[in-house]
């Protein structure tokens, strides 16, 4: 055993008495006042031209930040598509360089012709231009970021391709998590313009033919919101002047000015949603506007917004495209068939379930891939030598 767990026994018990049920109570009033108070004109003028060194994920938005809509009425028949995906890393101690990307695919419809269908594609990748990126300061190697990002390609095009196969004049296509390539901060631009393209192309195509795309994220950790409530109730500047965090949080180390958002606590947007503002079951929020800079390099119908769902079980977050966010009927038939998967999949969305289980490379899966470079290898009359740390982990001994 490498784990003290006596040590981290007593640990925990320390940290349990830390914990102030009084001092916590006072603070959730305070973030639920702040809630119930909440001026949207006036955070939207103090955060016109803000500087945001500090508050980089306020929200800002035309309407009431409180407003809620109902579950619209679930199609009786409808279709829903999703694809995930899995990868394996060129690995540093073995000779033989590639990757491996599997994009699992669930296809599911529902009504008087009920049908389903799963499927795989393995892209196993060993050309060096697959393995490294040209670009002005050299060659860039493939890393697990670049990697995340080209499967995120090869997913949503996978996605569009799985339901212009036989379109269905109702349907959906979903991938697990977000639509923003987070990757892409700090890249170098060949990176960029290497993933990009793929990606928002794809949503392109998929606009073109009439199917919503939307990205659902369970338990969502973002702040949006609870930072759209720090600038709700903010001191400094006065009130109706541009709020300045860095020059704020600045004065607490010169002046000892503690900042008055401080009062509330540090909560997810779900916990805000769940238990302060009491989201109703099957509801969702207005749709806001992510204020991402990556966000600037998408096209514009194809900027990603998004807007928070109760499921039943959780508040999920739904990432859209504008253009889908635009179109009434195309919104509530996201919000509709989401609940609706969701509670088929016990608080998930089936189809996203089975997508995954059908992109999941297992470690026997991983292990099998590497014995078959192995053996064709040793077909040619290469015999493999393992690094001294690999080899290692492959075999244990005293």
């Amino acid at each position: 055993m490498t784990l003290d767990l006596a040590l981290i026994g007593t640990r925990i018990r320390d940290l349990v008495r830390t914990v102030d049920p009084a001092h916590d109570a006072g603070r959730f009033n305070a973030l639920r006042e702040a809630w119930d108070a909440l001026d949207g004109a006036e955070v939207n003028r103090r955060l016109g031209n803000a500087d945001r060194s500090v508050l980089l994920h306020a929200l800002t938005f035309a309407n009431s930040y409180r407003e809620t809509h109902p579950l619209p009425p679930v199609p009786a028949a409808y279709r829903v598509g999703a694809t995930d995906g899995s990868s394996v890393l060129p690995s540093r101690h073995s000779p033989a360089r590639y990757y491996l990307v599997n994009i699992g695919s669930a296809d599911i419809t529902y009504g008087d012709t009920p049908k389903a269908a799963m499927g795989t594609e393995a892209d196993l990748r060993f050309d060096e231009s697959d393995l490294w990126i040209d670009t002005a300061r050299g060659r860039l190697p493939i890393n697990d970021a670049i990697l995340g990002m080209r499967r995120s390609v090869q997913e949503i095009q996978a996605l569009h391709r799985l339901l212009t196969s036989d379109p269905h004049p109702t349907s959906l296509a979903l991938v697990d998590g977000t639509l923003i390539l987070w990757p892409l901060v700090g890249q170098d631009p060949a990176v960029e313009a290497e993933v990009l393209p793929g990606f928002t192309d794809a949503m392109v195509q998929m606009q073109a033919d009439g199917i919503p795309v939307a990205g659902y994220t369970s338990a969502p950790g973002a702040p949006n919101l609870l930072n759209t409530l720090r600038v709700s109730v903010c001191d400094y500047p006065e009130q109706g002047l541009p709020v300045n965090c860095g020059d704020c949080r600045a004065r607490w180390h010169t002046e000892r000015r503690r900042p008055a958002c401080d009062v509330l606590p540090a909560v997810t947007d779900r916990f805000l949603l769940e238990r302060i503002a009491n989201l109703p079951v099957g509801a969702r929020t207005a749709v806001f506007d992510s204020n991402s800079s990556i966000l600037n390099k998408y096209p514009d119908a194809q900027r990603i917004v998004f807007f928070y769902v109760n499921t039943g079980l959780e508040i999920g977050r739904v990432e859209i495209p504008r253009w889908v966010s635009d179109d009434p009927q195309l919104l509530d038939r996201t919000h509709a068939l989401i609940l609706d998967q969701c509670q088929r999949g016990r608080g998930y969305p089936v189809v996203l379930q089975e997508a995954h289980e059908q992109a999941v490379i297992n470690m026997a899966d991983r292990r099998l891939i590497e014995l078959l470079v192995e053996r064709e290898l040793a077909q040619i009359g290469v015999v493999l030598t393992w690094t001294g740390k690999d080899g290692s982990k492959r075999g244990r001994f005293v």
